[in-house]
C-alpha cells in the first residue's frame, strides 16, 4: 500500500510539472529575460522564508507574501533569518547579498528550482518586484480573499529582470469626482501589482478643491463643494451639493501606505488655470476680484489666478510649503495646462507685471508665472513638472514635461534637453471609450483599445539616443467628468493600465500583442478573484464593413482584438449566442439590418454583445470623390465613410465624418442610373464638442458628373441644444434617372457668438447618404 502511495505521489508530482510547464510562465509586466525549466517547487506547512537579518522593509515584504498565501488557503509559511552560508531546502530566500548589480535598484533575480525559491536584488524595491513576479508563478487562486482549494506549486524556472523606464505612472483625478481614502489604498495596490511605481494625484480642480490646507481654511471650507453637477454632456444640472477633501492626516496615512508598496505619490495643485475653486474660496486671487463660485460644469474657465498679483504668489508658496510637508516627493506638479489668457489681457495688473518684466506676450507672462513657481520649489530641494502648456512662452530651466497633447510637446522638450513623461491623448487618456460607445458607460469621447494601448512606444523615433534618454516613462491618465464611482474608475482603467504597466516595464524587442493576450488570461482571473470591476472590451467584437469595389457593395467585416476565439452573430436584432450563424468570412446584407456579434469560449458567451446599425440603399458601397477635404482628425473609415453603411454611433470617431472649420463637398456615383425620388442625409451637433449643425445643406443630381442641377436646399440658423442632437437632413421630388449624387455643406467656420468658445473653429460632423 505505501508503495502504491508513493508512486501515486510521484505521478502527480509529474502530472503537475506537466501541467505547469504547458501553460508556460505568464507573468505581466513580461520579465527581460525568462528560462524555464522542468519540475516545480510545491509550498507546504513546513516552508521557510529566509529574509537578511535586520532587514525592516524585506521583513514587510515577507509579511505580505504570508499574509497573502495565508489568507487565500495557502499554507502558513514560518519566517526566519538568511546566512549565505546555510543549505537551502524547502525554502525562498530575499536577499540583498550576491544580487546583480547590472540591474540596478528596481532590477531583481529569481531562481526556482525544485527545493528552493531565491530572490536577489541590490534594494528592498527589487526584492519587492521579485515577489510581485514570484506571486504571479503561483495559481491565480493566491489573489483571493477568502480561502479557495488550489495547489500552491512554483514552475522552476530563473527570472533576471529590471524596468526598460524608470517613470511608470497612474494618474487619478479626485477634483470631479473624489473617492474614499479606502479605495485610493485599492487603487495604489493594483498599479503597483503591476510594478507601476508613480502614482500623479490630482487633487485641485475649477469644481473641486481637495486637499486640506490650514493657512487658508476656506479652500476646503467653501472650494471643495459644488453646489450642482452637470448631467451626462448636457447643460443641464441635477441640483445636488457635492463635495469633499481629504485631511492632512489622511493623507500622510496614503503617503506611508503607497510608501510600503514603493509607489511615490506626486501630488498636482493646478495653476495658473483650473483654479476656480480656489478664487470662490479667496477671489482677491483673480484679476475682477469675483464673486464666484465653484464651477459645476466641465471644461475650462476664463478665470484663472492673477499673474500681476503678488498675492497669488503668495499663495501659491504657501499651499505648496504645506503640500511639501505631506508629500516627500521629488516632483510637485503645478498643472500649467489650460490657461485662457482673457483675464490676463484686460487686467491692469498683468500688463503692468508684462511692461515692468519686459515680457511680449501673455504667453511669456505665463512662462515667468511657471518659471517664479519653479524657482520656489527649486529653493526646497524640489523639482517642478507641469503639462506641456508650460512649453509656452519659454520653458522654466528645471522643469520636468508631462507632454498630453500629442508627442510633439514632449519631442521638444527632450530636444531642449528637459525630462519629459509622455501621457499622450490617443494612447494613455483611460477616459475615453474602449470599446464601441453604443455598448459602454458615458465617457468623454475618444477611443482607446487595450490594444491601442498596448502598441504605444513613449521614446519617438526622431529623438536621438542622448535626447531619448530624456524620456523618462508614459503615464496612464483617469481623468473623472464621468467616473462618478470606484467601480467606474476600476472599470475604465484595468485592463488598460496593464497594457500600459508592459509598456513601460519590459523591453522594447520583448513586447508581443498574441503573447500579451494570452498571458492576460491568467490576469483577468487574478482581477476576478480580487473583485476588480475590470472592462471586458478587448473580448468585445468589432463590427465594420469593407467595400467590394467589383459589385459596388459592402460586406460585413467582424473581427476582435482578441484572436482564438469563435465569432457567433445574428442579423435580427436578436441577441447572438454560441448557437448562433458562426462568423467565417465577410457577408452582404440584401437590406438594412442591427448587426450582432459575441465572442465565445467552451460554448459560452464571453465578454459582451457588441452591435451595429447597418444601413442597405442605392448609395451603399458606391465610390465616392472628396471635392473638400475632411478632417484627419476625424476621417470615419477614409473616403468610402459616407456610403459605407454604418450609421453614426455615440462616437465621433464611429460613423461620423468631420470638417473642422471647413465645408463638405462630395460626389457619390452610383455606378448605374437609378429612379430616385429622396435623398437624405444627417448632421450631428454637439455644442460641448464644438460641433454645431450646417448652415446651409445642398442637394444636387446629375446624369453625367459634369452638369448639376439643384434638387433642394435647407438653409439653417444653428441654435444652441442641450447634449448631443441628431437632425436628418432630406429632400423629396419627383422620380428621375440619376446616376450622380453631391451634397455640399456650409459650415459656420467659428463658433457662433451665443457659444463659450465664440470666435474659435467650429465642426461639422455627417452620417451616411441615403439615396430612395
Amino acid at each position: 500500500m505505501k508503495n502504491i502511495l508513493t508512486l501515486f505521489a510521484f505521478l502527480f508530482c509529474i502530472m503537475v510539472s506537466f501541467t505547469v510547464k504547458a501553460q508556460n510562465i505568464r507573468i505581466t509586466p513580461r520579465p527581460m529575460e525568462i528560462k524555464e525549466g522542468s519540475g516545480v517547487f510545491p509550498l507546504k506547512p513546513s516552508t521557510r522564508i529566509l529574509v537578511d537579518a535586520g532587514n525592516k522593509e524585506i521583513h514587510q515584504i515577507v509579511k505580505l507574501i504570508v499574509q497573502k498565501i495565508n489568507m487565500a488557503g495557502g499554507p502558513l509559511l514560518s519566517i526566519g533569518e538568511y546566512t549565505p552560508e546555510m543549505k537551502i531546502k524547502n525554502a525562498i530566500v530575499l536577499t540583498l547579498q550576491g544580487a546583480d548589480q547590472t540591474l540596478g535598484k528596481e532590477g531583481y533575480t529569481l531562481d526556482v528550482t525544485t527545493k528552493s525559491i531565491v530572490m536577489k536584488a541590490i534594494s528592498s524595491q527589487g526584492l519587492y518586484y521579485g515577489m510581485l513576479s514570484f506571486l504571479q508563478l503561483l495559481p491565480p487562486e493566491v489573489e483571493s480573499q477568502e480561502p479557495v482549494k488550489a495547489d500552491y506549486v512554483v514552475p522552476v524556472v530563473s527570472i533576471r529582470d529590471m524596468p526598460r523606464f524608470p517613470y511608470r505612472g497612474l494618474h487619478l483625478d479626485v477634483g470631479r469626482h473624489m473617492y474614499p481614502v479606502s479605495f485610493i489604498k485599492r487603487f495604489i495596490d493594483l498599479m503597483s501589482m503591476y510594478k507601476m511605481n508613480t502614482f500623479h494625484w490630482h487633487l485641485t480642480e475649477d469644481q473641486g478643491w481637495r486637499i486640506q490646507i490650514r493657512k487658508y481654511p476656506r479652500l476646503t471650507q467653501v472650494g471643495s463643494t459644488r453646489l450642482a453637477t452637470a448631467k451626462g454632456k448636457t447643460s443641464e444640472f441635477d441640483g445636488v451639493p457635492y463635495g469633499g477633501f481629504y485631511s492632512q492626516d489622511q493623507i500622510r496615512e496614503i503617503v506611508a501606505y503607497a510608501a510600503d508598496k514603493f509607489v511615490t505619490i506626486i501630488p498636482e495643485i493646478e495653476m495658473p488655470g483650473h483654479s476656480v475653486a480656489a478664487l470662490t474660496a479667496y477671489p482677491h486671487l483673480s484679476c475682477t476680484g469675483g464673486p464666484f463660485q465653484v464651477r459645476q460644469e466641465w471644461g475650462v474657465a476664463d478665470d484663472i489666478l492673477c499673474a500681476g498679483n503678488d498675492s497669488a504668489f503668495i499663495f501659491v508658496q504657501d499651499v505648496l510649503t504645506e503640500v511639501m510637508e505631506l508629500f516627500p516627493s521629488t516632483y510637485i506638479h503645478i498643472g500649467g495646462d489650460e490657461a485662457p489668457k482673457t483675464r490676463w489681457e484686460e487686467c491692469p495688473k498683468c500688463q503692468k507685471r508684462m511692461q515692468d518684466e519686459g515680457l511680449k506676450s501673455e504667453m511669456e507672462l505665463q512662462s515667468y508665472f511657471i518659471k517664479r513657481v519653479e524657482r520656489f520649489l527649486s529653493s526646497k530641494g524640489r523639482r517642478l513638472i507641469g503639462w506641456d502648456e508650460i512649453l509656452e512662452g519659454g520653458l522654466a530651466p528645471e522643469a520636468t514635461v508631462m507632454s498630453w497633447r500629442g508627442m510633439q510637446g514632449g519631442i521638444d522638450a527632450a530636444m531642449q534637453n528637459h525630462d519629459v513623461i509622455m501621457t499622450p491623448t490617443d494612447y494613455c487618456y483611460l477616459d475615453y471609450y474602449q470599446a464601441d460607445p453604443a455598448t459602454e458607460p458615458l465617457a468623454i469621447g475618444g477611443m482607446l483599445t487595450l490594444k491601442t494601448v498596448y502598441s504605444f512606444e513613449p521614446t519617438p523615433p526622431v529623438l536621438t539616443a542622448e535626447q531619448a534618454k530624456h524620456i523618462l516613462g508614459a503615464q496612464g491618465n483617469v481623468w473623472t467628468e464621468y467616473i462618478k464611482t470606484p467601480e467606474m474608475v476600476e472599470y475604465m482603467t484595468y485592463p488598460r493600465a496593464i497594457a500600459l504597466a508592459e509598456v513601460n516595464w519590459s523591453q522594447k524587442d520583448a513586447r508581443n500583442w498574441d503573447d500579451f493576450v494570452q498571458r492576460m488570461e491568467n490576469q483577468y482571473k487574478r482581477l476576478s478573484y480580487l473583485g476588480v470591476n475590470y472592462s471586458k472590451g478587448s473580448m468585445q467584437t468589432d463590427i465594420t464593413t469593407v467595400r467590394d469595389s467589383i459589385q459596388h457593395r459592402n460586406l460585413v467585416l467582424i473581427s476582435s482584438e482578441t484572436k482564438g476565439y469563435p465569432i457567433h452573430y445574428t442579423i435580427d436584432g436578436t441577441e447572438p449566442n454560441a448557437l448562433s450563424i458562426p462568423y467565417s468570412a465577410p457577408f452582404e446584407l440584401k437590406s438594412s439590418s442591427i448587426v450582432k456579434a459575441v465572442m465565445v469560449k467552451d460554448g459560452e458567451v464571453i465578454g459582451q454583445s457588441n452591435e451595429r446599425n447597418i444601413t442597405v440603399n442605392q448609395a451603399s458601397g458606391k465610390p465616392v470623390k472628396i471635392l473638400k477635404p475632411y478632417s484627419f482628425k476625424y476621417p470615419g473609415t477614409g473616403d468610402q465613410a459616407m456610403t459605407d453603411g454604418l450609421t453614426g454611433t455615440a462616437s465621433l470617431k464611429t460613423g461620423w465624418q468631420g470638417y473642422e472649420g471647413t465645408d463638405m463637398e462630395i460626389v457619390v456615383d452610383l455606378i448605374t442610373p437609378s429612379d430616385l425620388h429622396k435623398i437624405s442625409t444627417t448632421f450631428i451637433q454637439s455644442i460641448g464638442s464644438w460641433v454645431i449643425y450646417p448652415v446651409e445643406v445642398e442637394f444636387l443630381l446629375s446624369s453625367d458628373g459634369v452638369s448639376f442641377q439643384s434638387a433642394g436646399k435647407i438653409e439653417t440658423a444653428p441654435q444652441p441644444t442641450k447634449g448631443k442632437a441628431e437632425r436628418e437632413f432630406s429632400i423629396e421630388f419627383p422620380s428621375t434617372k440619376v446616376r450622380y449624387i453631391k451634397i455640399s455643406a456650409k459650415n459656420n467656420g467659428v463658433l457662433p457668438e451665443w457659444h463659450e468658445y465664440k470666435g474659435e473653429k467650429c465642426w461639422i460632423f455627417c452620417d451616411e447618404v441615403i439615396a430612395e
